[in-house]
């Protein structure tokens, strides 16, 4: 099913005032994240402000396109967001704070030399534009590259490309899991992933169609694959998926060795328990994290199919040492 293809990617050149009408009619739009500081986003306002009266380019920004021609910026570091936020409401300044508005008044002076706010709507941008003939794992591939995105960000950005496309279902799965709202990204996030490591431990695949699948491939594959599954033996993914969560979280609050342990790998444990628990019945699920040579080869998966299948088969082998 997957063989090599290009990604198409269109260049295009924009003057900033351009991207903004797109921003203001809704054409071109933001992944959800959590509130930025105000003080950091007022500092990489001033920034990229500063920048561009000088005559900096603006770095080149990558976008997916989507079905209805709009635009989903993928950037990491907001300075296009923030741009935009800005010329739509200025700086977001509290009135009661004199320091910060005696700072916003002193950086607009000292801008003033420079040129006029026009100046900023002439500043070119340019948009490197994912086609939206590309699969959707094709726009995950490259905003993973380019951006080395958080799981949060992933996630963020998984919502919208598949928003119809099997994340209703998902949702559905999402519902019988008892979380506080604050984690839903990490619990999506944490989820899928754990699907996919069990759909491919329990061959739920066609492996011919598969076998090259990386990460990318093979969540796009899950997520579609999603309602062919029997109802039962999702709903025990997800009851098992819950008490690892949240005993994964318990480990972390109390061991030092999980609190270093990054996100990325956090999601690993989880999922390589949850087919550690199914494949060696009865064996403690801290063997995953104990085991030296488990550890290794779990911290080291690529999460594509190949990589999970061959941990798999160890398990089912029982070549642990």
């Amino acid at each position: 099913m997957y063989k090599n293809q290009r990604i198409i990617i269109d260049t295009r050149k924009y003057d900033v005032d351009e991207v903004f009408e797109r921003y203001k009619h809704g054409q071109l739009f933001f992944y959800e994240k959590r509130s930025a500081a105000r003080a950091h986003k007022n500092k990489v306002t001033r920034e990229v402000l500063e920048a561009l009266w000088k005559g900096i380019p603006f770095p080149p920004v990558y976008v997916s396109e989507l079905q209805n021609g709009a635009l989903l910026v993928l950037e990491k570091n907001n300075r296009l967001r923030f741009l935009m936020e800005y010329l739509e409401y200025g700086f977001d300044v509290n009135s009661k704070d004199t320091s910060e508005l005696e700072e916003t008044k002193h950086f607009l002076e000292k801008m003033e030399r420079y040129g006029s706010k026009k100046d900023i709507y002439y500043s070119a941008v340019i948009l490197h534009v994912i086609d939206y003939l590309n699969p959707k794992y094709m726009h995950m591939q490259v905003g993973a590259f380019i951006e080395e995105w958080t799981n949060l960000q992933e996630q963020s950005i998984r919502n919208i490309l598949y928003h119809g496309e099997g994340m209703e279902f998902f949702g559905e799965l999402l519902s019988k899991i008892d979380y506080p709202l604050r984690l839903e990204l990490n619990i999506q996030y944490n989820l899928i992933y754990f699907l996919m490591v069990h759909c491919v431990a329990s061959r739920f695949f066609n492996a011919r169609e598969v076998q090259s699948a990386d990460r990318f491939q093979l969540l796009e594959y899950t997520l579609y694959g999603l309602q062919d599954m029997d109802g039962r033996f999702l709903d025990g993914l997800c009851e098992q998926f819950e008490s690892l969560y949240y005993f994964l979280g318990r480990k972390a609050n109390s061991s030092s060795l999980f609190i270093r342990i990054s996100a990325e790998d956090r999601t690993k444990y989880l999922c390589f328990m949850g087919i550690w628990e199914k494949i060696r019945t009865g064996e403690n699920r801290m063997e995953v994290f104990e085991n030296k040579r488990v550890r290794n080869m779990v911290e080291r998966c690529d999460m594509s199919f190949m990589g999970i299948n061959r941990i798999a088969e160890i398990f089912r082998e029982g070549d642990l040492w």
